[in-house]
């Protein structure tokens, strides 16, 4: 569907989040629930039972490689198994999209500890780059120390993410689309 403007209308997200248990200890839930809202757009969201925050993470994919916002807000993969999840998303989706040498990027919306705890599942993961929340880093990585006003863009492939910087959050914030 298409909206008035022309651009590809937003469908329903049709999708009733886990909220965890009242114990952790008897949490049924799994780790990270995964959505798929299309084809090529992964939600994903920690359960609130691991951390309160339940922070939710994007895995978006494009025909040259995929990115990842954000990492949650647990280092452990035992007690969140993020880079397991997303390795079986992407093995899953590149089944049905086969191509050789398919990268996996790591962006973060802004460096709080519930956006980039899990990077270091990612560490050493092949054909992976992790870019640094940290404003120097992440600012770098987009342009935007030269151009505060800028918009990147971020080539997955067929799909282009446009970021700005929206600092207030936190001095390093951005905002994807």
């Amino acid at each position: 569907a298409r909206g008035g403007d022309g651009r590809a209308a937003a469908a329903p997200l049709d999708v009733r989040w886990i909220h965890g248990s009242p114990s952790a200890k008897y949490n049924t839930d799994p780790d990270i629930q995964v959505h798929a809202y299309d084809e090529n757009t992964v939600i994903l969201r920690q359960n609130m039972a691991i951390d309160y925050e339940a922070p939710f993470m994007f895995l978006l994919f494009g025909t040259a490689r995929a990115v990842l916002i954000d990492t949650g807000a647990t280092a452990s993969a035992d007690h969140f198994p993020l880079r397991r999840v997303v390795d079986e998303v992407m093995e899953s989706w590149l089944a049905g999209h086969p191509r050789d040498d398919y990268g996996l990027l790591v962006l973060h919306t802004h460096p709080h500890g519930d956006h980039i705890a899990g990077d270091g599942q990612f560490t050493g993961r092949p054909g992976t780059e992790v870019v640094d929340a940290a404003l120097d880093s992440a600012w770098d990585f987009f342009g935007f120390h030269a151009d505060p006003d800028a918009v990147a863009r971020v080539d997955l492939g067929g799909r282009v993410l446009e970021c700005l910087a929206t600092p207030g959050h936190h001095e390093a914030s951005v905002t994807f689309y």
